[in-house]
C-alpha cells in the first residue's frame, strides 16, 4: 500500500509539471512539427477589401482537388484511430487531434484569429471517471487540485460584413482510455467534427469561385465538452470577437448513427434558428424534431444567458452505444452523414448567403 501511494503522488507531480510545461514546450513543438508538412500559405484576408468579382487566386488560392474532395467519414476514421487514444481533454491524444484539425484548416487556407494561431488554450480540473446508467461520465475530482491544459481550435472564412459572425461547431474531445479500454468516440463526436469539416470544404470551394458569405463563418471545435462544456464556456467568457456580432451558433453532436432521415434538435430558448434548421432538414428529405434533451445538453448550453440563438443537432438515436467502447466506425451510417452535411450547408445558404 505505501508503494502505491508513493507512485500515485509521483504521478501527480509529473502531471502537475506537465500542465505547466505543455503549453510552452510540447504544444509549440507539435506546431513546429506540423509546419514541416507542406501546406498552402495562410494569411488574413479582409473580405471588405476584395474586389466585387470575388477573391483572386493570390488572395485565396483554391485548395487542391483532393483536399476539397475529402469526406466526413475520412475525418471520423482519423479522429477515432487508436493513435488519438480517445481524445480525452488534457492528454496527448487530445493534442494529436488538435494538430490534425489545424492541419485540415490550413489545407483549406482558412484564417486563424491571430497570427497563425488557431488554438485557444484553457485549463481543466482533474476528473474522475464513473459509470452511470451504463455510460462512462466525468465528474470533478474535488480531492485533486491539479489543472491540465486543453484547447479549442477556431478558424474563419471571412464575410462581407467584418463585424458579423455565424459559428458552426462540434466538440472534438471524448473519453480517452478507461479501465484499460479505448473509447474511440467515432459518433460522439468525431461525426460532428467530420460534418463541419466537409461543409467547410464546400464553402471554401464556393468562396474560391466568388460566392462569398455576408457574415464571417467561424468553424469552432470545442475541447472538454465531456467535462461540462468547458471549452465552449471558456470561449463565451473569453470571446475572440464581440458576442454582440454573433448572429447564430449551429452545433453538431453525435449525428452519424441510426436511420438516414431521423434527427433531433436541442436549442437555447426559442428563436428563428429552429425554423431554419427544420426547413433545411425538410429540403433534404429528413425529419428534425425539437427535443429538449431529457436533461441532456451539448455546447449550445454555453450560450445560455447570452442573446445568441444556439442549437445542437443530433441523431435521434444518439444514445445508442454512447460513451461505450463500442462507439466505433461500425456505428456510422455514411448516408446519414451526407444528409447531416447537406442540412448544415442548406441552413447556412439561407442564413449567410
Amino acid at each position: 500500500m505505501p508503494k502505491m501511494l508513493s507512485r500515485r503522488n509521483f504521478l501527480k507531480i509529473l502531471t502537475g509539471l506537465g500542465a505547466l510545461l505543455i503549453p510552452w514546450t510540447v504544444l509549440p513543438r507539435l506546431e513546429k512539427m506540423g509546419s514541416l508538412v507542406p501546406r498552402p500559405p495562410v494569411k488574413f484576408i479582409n473580405a471588405s477589401n476584395l474586389d466585387k468579382d470575388g477573391p483572386g487566386e493570390d488572395e485565396f488560392p483554391m485548395p487542391p482537388a483532393e483536399v476539397l474532395a475529402r469526406k466526413a467519414l475520412a475525418d471520423i476514421e482519423a479522429l477515432s484511430h487508436p493513435d488519438k487514444e480517445g481524445r480525452r481533454a488534457g492528454t496527448a491524444g487530445e493534442t494529436r487531434a488538435l494538430v490534425y484539425l489545424e492541419e485540415q484548416l490550413k489545407l483549406l487556407n482558412l484564417q486563424p484569429f491571430g497570427a497563425d494561431n488557431y488554438w485557444q488554450m484553457f485549463s481543466i480540473p482533474a476528473m474522475q471517471e464513473k459509470i452511470i446508467n451504463g455510460r462512462a461520465l466525468f465528474r470533478p475530482d474535488e480531492a485533486d487540485p491539479l489543472l491540465s491544459p486543453a484547447g479549442n481550435i477556431l478558424a474563419v472564412l471571412p464575410g462581407q460584413d467584418a463585424d458579423a459572425y455565424v459559428i458552426i461547431s462540434a466538440h472534438y474531445d471524448h473519453l480517452g482510455i478507461y479501465n484499460g479500454k479505448l473509447y474511440p468516440g467515432a459518433n460522439d463526436n468525431a461525426s460532428g467534427v467530420g460534418c463541419i469539416l466537409q461543409v467547410l470544404r464546400s464553402l471554401v470551394r464556393d468562396y474560391c469561385q466568388g460566392i462569398r458569405p455576408k457574415y464571417n463563418i467561424v468553424a469552432a471545435f470545442w475541447g472538454a465538452e465531456e467535462m461540462g462544456f468547458l471549452g465552449s464556456k471558456y470561449f463565451v467568457s473569453h470571446p475572440l470577437f464581440p458576442l454582440a456580432g454573433l448572429k447564430a451558433v449551429i452545433n453538431y453532436d453525435t449525428v452519424g448513427n441510426g436511420e438516414r432521415e431521423d434527427f433531433i434538435l436541442w436549442q437555447v430558448g426559442d428563436s428563428w434558428l429552429k425554423d431554419i434548421m427544420q426547413e433545411a432538414a425538410e429540403k433534404n428529405q429528413a425529419r428534425l424534431e425539437l427535443n429538449y434533451g431529457g436533461g441532456h445538453q451539448s455546447d449550445e448550453a454555453a450560450f445560455r444567458g447570452t442573446s445568441v440563438p444556439a442549437v445542437t443537432m443530433l441523431s435521434k438515436n444518439w444514445l445508442e452505444k454512447n460513451h461505450t467502447p463500442e462507439d466505433d466506425l461500425s456505428l456510422i451510417n455514411p448516408e446519414k452523414l451526407e444528409t447531416a452535411c447537406s442540412i448544415l450547408y442548406t441552413a447556412l445558404k439561407k442564413i449567410v448567403y
